[in-house]
């Protein structure tokens, strides 16, 4: 048997075992994520290299080709202890991942059994049990089909497209959680919804045509729900950045003028502490510009100096230091809103003089003491 034989023989075991694998899966009444249904796919093919080795073993023991088998049989082992790990910690893009490299590496294992078995005459009927003991018919319906699936399945443009569309299932999921939680705070996510209920149903139609062998049409519906995923996460990204700015308001920051575009491009840049400060300094600078009303601010400054406490706890570097700063110059705001009443009475001149002291240095802080 040749090379190109050997290798259409396992990838029709892989497709055989995988196939099998997902059909109990999602006959059964419990709900299984993909990255389950890769794992327990690639541990149906580990049960079957293993059943194979031991058949080799007595006949091969000092065999380079067995050797090679069995560190390969390891290096599978490792992978699916792997993607039983990060699916056990909840991460289910890393568990597909390390369950589609278990199943390539126990393919290549697959590969190598079949040269040795035709190098030594034996056989590996013993075996077949393995790919699917609880469903023998339709193991045997699936033998039947393997020359027409074998085109396909499990070949190097089916794994990425698999895996891809599960990642994007799970990346419409969380968005739906995303979207759920702005709507429970008042926000109109409704178009976002839309999208990704459109998103999602051309995903499943992804992979329903995949596993026909349709591959192109399948990464035309995949390519589609991309976009779709892309347009619902703009929407959610203006929303949150809306709520966002109703936070900063809250939290005694003026927001006039504030756009949702700037605040998304900070949250986008991982800017955002050093676009609070910088905030933090203009609404400083704008309320000692009112000297008249400077005791009515005193409740917004303290809300300033609040915001202020929580960004240097978490802060590291220039934006801890510049908190710090800041904070210790509200807190003389804080000292001036309560002097201002009897300084506008006696000192009025001196009350002017303060609130634009600090204002000139609230400015100077701004964009990390670089001035205006």
């Amino acid at each position: 048997m040749d090379m190109v034989d050997s290798k259409k023989i396992t990838l029709g075991i892989i497709a055989i075992v995988l196939l099998a694998t997902m059909a109990y899966i999602y006959s059964a009444p419990q709900v299984t994520t993909p990255a389950e249904s890769l794992i327990a796919s690639a541990g149906r093919l580990q049960q079957l290299v293993y059943c194979r080795n031991k058949v080799l073993q007595n006949l091969s023991q000092n065999s380079q080709l067995f050797t090679q088998i069995v560190n390969l049989t390891a290096t599978g082992d490792n992978y699916l202890a792997k993607a039983k790990q990060y699916l056990n910690l909840g991460n289910a893009t890393q568990a597909m991942q390390y369950a589609v490299l278990a199943l390539r590496t126990y393919g290549q294992a697959l590969d190598l059994q079949e040269k040795l078995r035709d190098t030594l005459g034996t056989s590996f009927a013993s075996c077949r049990a393995v790919l699917a003991p609880q469903q023998a018919n339709l193991t045997a319906n699936l033998y039947r089909n393997r020359v027409r699936n074998e085109t396909c399945k499990w070949s190097p443009d089916f794994y990425p497209q698999y895996v891809a569309i599960n990642v994007s299932i799970q990346r419409v999921n969380e968005l739906e959680s995303i979207a759920s939680r702005a709507a429970s705070s008042g926000y109109d996510t409704s178009n976002a919804t839309r999208l990704l209920n459109q998103a999602r149903q051309l995903l499943l139609e992804a992979q329903s045509l995949a596993s026909n062998c349709l591959l192109n049409e399948s990464a035309h519906r995949l390519a589609e729900a991309r976009k779709l995923i892309g347009q619902a996460t703009s929407e959610l990204a203006r929303a949150g950045a809306m709520r966002t700015i109703a936070e900063m308001r809250r939290h005694g920051l003026d927001v006039n003028g504030t756009s949702v575009g700037e605040v998304m491009r900070a949250l986008r840049a991982r800017k955002f502490e050093e676009y609070l400060l910088n905030k933090t300094a203009d609404t400083l600078l704008n309320v000692t510009r009112n000297v008249p009303g400077l005791e009515r601010q005193k409740t917004r400054l303290q809300l300033l100096e609040q915001l202020l406490a929580r960004i240097q706890e978490r802060a590291k570097g220039t934006h801890k230091q510049l908190a710090l700063q800041l904070r210790e110059l509200v807190q003389e705001a804080i000292n001036l809103a309560e002097k201002a009443p009897e300084m506008a009475k006696n000192n009025p001149g001196e009350l002017a003089r303060q609130a634009q002291d600090i204002g000139n240095r609230a400015r100077q802080m701004r964009g990390g003491g670089r001035g205006p």
